[in-house]
């Protein structure tokens, strides 16, 4: 129900000031205002002009606030009428036909990014290009090979490749080369050098 279809009155003290809001000026005991005030029996009068208290204005805005007047003043039935009124006046489906649901669609809201981390081109022996982070000196290739290091003072150092694909180890100088899917690890004056295979 719309808050355009509900009438409010208009009422004022005797001894004047603002005019307010009301749901409805009553013939006898006291009124209660949208602004929350009370006049008490014999103090105010219905009056015709608009209403100039702010509050007033402000919370005649607000739906859940005229209900709430409606019923504190027992008015409730107003509202009642007002409401089935507008039912009628929506167009019923025709008979014989079932209604028509309209199903609502979830928004999908994108997941929230992460800053975006500055990957080094180089996190000692591993060269990061290609690769992608997966944890705390676990990086995977595209290809899905896991590389795990280890840091050795301030240096990080190849601990590890896990490949559930066949891996070609081959005798070089100065150890072992090992080719693993997409990953190359061959050995360097100082250790290993784990990059993705060059093309």
């Amino acid at each position: 129900m719309s808050v355009q279809q509900v009438r409010l009155e208009s009422v004022r003290r005797k001894s004047g000031g603002r005019i307010h809001l009301t749901p409805r000026v009553p013939r006898s005991g006291p009124v209660t205002t949208l602004c929350g005030q009370t006049l008490e029996a014999g103090t105010f009068a219905a009056v015709d002009a608009l209403a100039d208290c702010t509050n007033c204005q402000r919370r005649s805005k607000d739906q859940g606030r005229i209900s709430g007047a409606f019923f504190a003043q027992e008015e409730g039935s107003e509202l009642l009428r007002l409401s089935l009124e507008q039912a009628r006046q929506r167009k019923s489906p025709p008979s014989g036909s079932p209604p028509r649901l309209t199903v609502v669609k979830p928004v999908a809201w994108p997941a929230p990014k992460p800053p975006p981390d500055v990957v080094p081109d180089r996190l000692g022996e591993l060269v990061t290009r290609g690769f992608k982070p997966s944890g705390e000196g676990v990086w995977r290739s595209p290809g899905g090979v896991i590389v795990k290091m280890r840091k050795h003072g301030k240096e990080w150092r190849f601990v590890e490749l896990v490949f559930e694909g066949s891996i070609i180890a081959t005798r070089v100088e100065g150890g072992l080369r090992v080719k693993a899917g997409d990953v190359e690890v061959t050995p360097s004056d100082d250790g290993y050098e784990v990059q993705l295979k060059k093309k």
